[in-house]
């Protein structure tokens, strides 16, 4: 009678675990609610992999994400911040569902038509929330870091310490610390880009980031350029297929759909831009400080310049070059065409991995000849 009486439990709110392993929260929340339509409402989350879900009457459930995690040493305002965020939510109609070990809380709330479907529905809100994910992923990623390099300099010291007894090969513990240094470095390289492109994808709207993810409205392409020349008849080649530029980075490159005539293209950098700045016989923009090129007063002159000539701004590629568009027969020549012939080293790695790539092949060459 108790397993007759369990299993008429079981059959009155069955249960379902799913794993699943995310990179986008967007995604995330599309796919739960495709699994309420489909009559499974998520009741737990385990070290974000593990879905576990109640089977109920299918309809259509919204999903939204914060994240509530402490800092070491909370102000009073930080304390409260969860309260109050949760009565607001509440107001509109959204409840809590659950948390994962990260802090991360998930909220539902019943489609309304008409109605204000979205937990963030405001600028201001929204960057707030992708500020506090990055600031946390951040953080993850600086952990790993320092914890990767505490375990070189203690596998450094030990080797000091064996030196005179010239083992400097070792046994099992220096592989195990090799290959953690090589995991916490990887894993906090990839917080890293995982928080800058996590926080862009937070910033938006939902239907802002249902566009992006359409395939009819947009696409994706993958491609080497090593020239000027070559980047900008890429670019136009897309636009007179009807596709205009929205983000780049070295090797991908992002459209949306755009029927709005024939588009042309110009990028710009820090040397061009010093260039013009040369022909007006006004000083170049330099600062020995600046060692990463993080200061944008380069930037600043770039967009002005462009701006003047009938340019619109479309993206920036990291520190080192940005893009323009415009209309063909309505914007002026931004720089001399001779710079067209050039290569897009410095854009591509930058200035810096660009003196790296040219010394470690002098150096390759010089090793062999001597060898």
């Amino acid at each position: 009678m108790r397993n007759e009486g369990h299993s008429k439990e079981k059959a009155v709110n069955p249960r379902m675990r799913k794993y699943r392993l995310f990179t986008s929260y967007q995604k995330e929340c599309r796919w739960l609610e495709q699994m309420a339509l489909e009559g499974w409402f998520l009741i737990d989350i385990r070290v974000g992999v593990c879905y576990t879900f109640e089977k109920g009457e299918p309809c259509r459930l919204l999903y939204d994400v914060d994240q509530f995690r402490l800092s070491k040493n909370p102000t009073l305002e930080e304390i409260h911040r969860k309260e109050i965020f949760l009565e607001m939510a509440s107001e509109l109609g959204w409840r809590e569902v659950t948390h994962d070990e990260g802090m991360v809380y998930y909220f539902a709330k019943q489609y309304e038509e008409g109605g204000i479907n979205e937990l963030h529905n405001d600028l201001q809100s929204r960057r707030q929330r992708a500020a506090k994910f990055r600031e946390i992923l951040e953080r993850e990623a600086n952990r790993l870091i320092f914890w990767g390099t505490v375990v070189l300099l203690v596998d450094l010291a030990a080797k000091l310490v064996q030196l005179h007894q010239r083992d400097l090969i070792g046994g099992w513990y220096d592989w195990i610390a090799l290959l953690y240094v090589i995991f916490a470095n990887l894993c906090g390289i990839w917080f890293r880009r995982y928080a800058v492109r996590c926080e862009k994808e937070l910033r938006i709207s939902r239907a802002e980031w249902e566009s992006r993810m359409d395939p009819s409205g947009g696409k994706t392409v993958s491609k080497l350029i090593l020239t000027n020349r070559g980047l900008r008849r890429f670019l136009e080649k897309q636009a007179a297929e009807g596709y205009a530029l929205t983000a780049m980075t070295a090797l991908k490159y992002s459209f949306e759909k755009n029927a709005s005539g024939r588009q042309i293209y110009a990028m710009d950098s820090k040397r061009l831009v010093n260039s013009r700045l040369r022909t007006r016989h006004r000083q170049a923009i330099e600062d020995g400080k600046d060692w990463n090129g993080w200061n944008n007063d380069w930037e600043i002159q770039s967009v002005h310049d462009a701006e003047e000539a009938g340019w619109h701004f479309v993206c920036a590629l990291e520190t080192r070059a940005i893009i323009y568009r415009g209309a063909e027969g309505c914007v002026g020549p931004l720089n001399d065409p001779r710079y067209e012939k050039g290569f897009r080293g410095v854009s591509l790695i930058g200035k810096y991995g660009l003196v790296l790539l040219c010394s470690g092949t002098l150096g390759a060459i010089l090793g062999f000849l001597i060898a």
